[in-house]
């Protein structure tokens, strides 16, 4: 069965329109027809069958006919502090860090951005980042849709994090190891990583003066791209989620 997101799908009103967004991936991709199901979910948790009971060029509604199911919100999140990097590269890690299940995005602009990405539109691509988290949920099966933050700059990001977080940052000239054994019973963990060119003498400064413990990844010096999606893999593994 189809997946589709639409946060009307847990209103009161059984009858009510998809996302003109939504319905033009069922209508012109999956031609969807008039009495189909489909699944719908509302990113919050809730997911319901629904059937699609009218059609017109861009846009489709729908009436929920399944019991509106609700799924438990995860106990332990992650959160990725991640840089803007290279447009192809920065979807890529989105989509990836999506999939693994990430819980949150922190993305903040770093003091050592590449050139062809330090003018550009943050907002922008914070939304863009919206629409591939929503098409990787549809696929994988998450009803919970990862919540994004922008930020200027990491001293910006780092203050957004929550207090009670196990709270990592991945370098190369730390001088321990990561190793997932030091990860909390029942904590909720963020990983910090920096851009293509690495973190600025000013960001380093930063970090020596938080609580945050400063780790490496191995001998083998990862994309700035993988080195999030590696370290994301290892910590929802340990929660038991991979």
């Amino acid at each position: 069965m189809h997946r589709v997101y639409c946060k009307s799908v847990s209103e009161s009103n059984k009858k009510f329109l998809i996302d003109e967004s939504q319905s033009h991936h069922l209508i012109k991709a999956l031609r969807i027809k008039k009495d189909s199901l489909v699944e719908i979910f509302d990113g919050k948790g809730k997911s319901a069958e629904c059937k699609v009971i009218k059609l017109s060029r861009k846009i489709c509604e729908v009436e929920r006919v399944g019991i509106l199911k609700s799924d438990i919100s995860p106990k332990r999140i992650l959160t990725t502090v991640i840089p803007v990097i290279k447009k192809s590269n920065f979807n890529f890690m989105i989509e990836k860090l999506a999939e693994v299940g990430v819980n949150k995005f922190i993305i903040y602009r770093p003091d050592l951005a590449d050139q062809s990405v330090a003018k550009k539109d943050l907002t922008r691509m914070i939304k863009k980042s919206s629409e591939i988290i929503i098409n990787v949920s549809k696929q994988c099966g998450n009803n919970f849709l990862p919540d994004i933050e922008e930020s200027k700059s990491l001293n910006e990001a780092i203050k957004l994090l929550e207090s009670n977080n196990q709270v990592y940052i991945f370098d190369t000239e730390a001088s321990e190891y990561f190793n997932q054994q030091e990860l909390g019973i029942n904590s909720s963990v963020t990983i910090i990583t920096g851009p293509e060119s690495g973190f600025s003498d000013n960001e380093l400064k930063l970090i020596d003066m938080q609580n945050i413990k400063k780790r490496y990844l191995g001998e083998n010096i990862l994309r700035a791209e993988t080195a999030p999606i590696f370290v994301s893999s290892l910590v929802k593994n340990h929660f038991g989620k991979i």
